[in-house]
């Protein structure tokens, strides 16, 4: 008796013991994960995919290529800048010593050495500390390090996980957020509603550039949830899937998670189509207002609302209409005041000091082709001249695949972004604004929708996003 009861307690206590909370909390988690809308589901993931891609990718290269180092021509002089990624310390130097030109490679984080006679140079002196020039030191270039790796004045962020996306035209956002329009040449070209927002949460994080990123990430997964749902309602859902899937892949999508306007104007842009749709006229407007103080892009979005406006008859004669229409175009009424009392031109025809100017689109498609076979394009000119054929192909081939609105806006949007000609780099950033022609995205989906097409999109995509990501954290200029 007494035998048989130590049985059933010591069995009932060990059932009790074997019946462990975690399976029941898993189980509830993933119940709670399928009821979470789906688009969300997907955004999440990509999102925190692509998070932790990049991560990893910039820990691999800080880690084992700390030291950035190019030997290039520059304003007629052969230079050597270095970059050191875990300080962001910049150094530059003439690469000619004693009528000899020199090639630098890295050897450690503090030396380098030249492939012509081996060398040991001292990074911070410039003076070789072994071999052949032992004693000499290498003059300072005419090129300051500010020039090669533009700050603005804005102070480098000091923890290396966060600082390698402080690149480009994120320092120019901050330094407007921080000092106000005019402190740098040029600057009034950048429209202000980000730079508003960084400044207005910047004692929230306590960094601009902190705020500017919390904005972008923000900004990028509002983006792709919206995204993914407009996809899977143009048609079958593995189109929709396949074209999301493109757009995370893309070459350039990780400008969406530095202190860069793409994500914002974006999720605006997304956002003004959602109440269009909605025949939300002052919504529709008040979007596309933001996107004019995002991006001058955003008056592509004025084509798609004429158009859906027309069909909610009768047009025009709806205090609605003009209502949304006002609210829209005083956004560019707003950026062009700002630039009448901050620029010497009121409209950007001519950047002078971005060797820039207003052409019609063809001429600059044509001044990019004229370069190419001039034999002096960089492999990024390559780069944006392709993207840029592609998706010219792509709104011409899927013309009638996706709802008029949409090619609508991707047309305007290449004519605005080809009527910019910058001299010294045919189609500048055209791989990076191509991630708002999201439209395209579905088309390539549509076209590319075969085993081998997919394959070659996928990997091909994958090896140039590493490719770029990897040179734009090394200051390398990719867009």
């Amino acid at each position: 008796m007494w035998i048989s009861g130590q049985k059933s307690w010591l069995s009932s206590h060990f059932k009790i013991q074997k019946t462990p909370p975690m399976p029941k909390l898993k189980t509830t988690l993933l119940q709670s994960w399928q009821k979470v809308n789906e688009a969300w589901r997907y955004a999440i993931v990509a999102f925190i995919l692509l998070r932790l891609l990049y991560t990893l990718w910039s820990w691999a290269i800080f880690t084992f290529q700390p030291l950035a180092v190019q030997n290039f021509e520059f304003a007629g002089e052969p230079i050597l800048s270095i970059f050191n990624l875990k300080d962001s310390q910049a150094y530059t130097y003439l690469r000619e010593v004693n009528g000899e030109i020199l090639t630098f490679t890295p050897a450690g984080t503090e030396h380098l050495t030249d492939r012509e006679t081996g060398s040991v140079w001292d990074i911070s002196t410039g003076m070789a500390i072994q071999g052949k020039y032992k004693g000499t030191v290498l003059r300072p270039s005419k090129t300051p390090p500010s020039r090669l790796f533009p700050y603005h004045g804005v102070a480098p962020y000091p923890g290396i996980w966060l600082s390698v996306w402080q690149r480009f035209d994120a320092n120019w956002y901050i330094s407007i957020a921080e000092n106000g329009y005019g402190q740098i040449p040029g600057d009034i070209h950048f429209p202000p509603l980000f730079p508003l927002l960084i400044r207005t949460l910047q004692p929230v994080f306590g960094s601009s550039f902190l705020a500017g990123l919390f904005l972008s990430h923000l900004a990028a997964l509002f983006a792709l949830k919206f995204l993914y749902e407009l996809f899977l309602g143009w048609g079958e859902p593995n189109t929709g899937r396949r074209a999301f899937l493109f757009f995370v892949v893309y070459p350039a999508v990780f400008f969406l998670f530095s202190a860069y306007s793409e994500p914002l104007f974006l999720a605006a842009a997304l956002l003004a189509f959602k109440a269009m749709h909605k025949r939300s006229w002052h919504w529709a407007g008040f979007w596309i207002f933001c996107a004019f103080l995002i991006r001058l892009q955003g008056v592509a979005l004025l084509a798609p609302m004429l158009f859906l406006m027309r069909q909610d008859r009768p047009f025009l004669r709806r205090l609605s209409h003009w209502a949304g229409l006002l609210v829209a175009a005083s956004g560019g009424l707003l950026y062009l005041y700002l630039r009448s009392i901050s620029a010497k031109d009121t409209l950007p025809l001519v950047e002078t000091d971005l060797h820039a100017r207003l052409v019609f689109p063809w001429q600059s498609y044509a001044y990019a082709v004229h370069a190419l076979f001039s034999g002096s394009a960089a492999f990024i000119d390559f780069l944006n001249w392709a993207i840029t054929t592609l998706f010219l192909i792509l709104l011409v081939a899927g013309w009638k695949k996706i709802p008029l609105e949409y090619n609508l806006f991707t047309a305007v949007s290449l004519a605005i972004l080809l009527s910019r000609m910058v001299e010294t780099q045919p189609l500048v950033s055209m791989s990076r604004y191509a991630l708002t022609l999201f439209p395209s995205f579905y088309i390539l989906s549509v076209t590319g929708k075969g085993p081998l097409s997919r394959r070659v999109i996928i990997y091909l995509s994958i090896l140039l996003n590493l490719y770029l990501s990897g040179q734009f954290f090394l200051w390398g200029w990719v867009a």
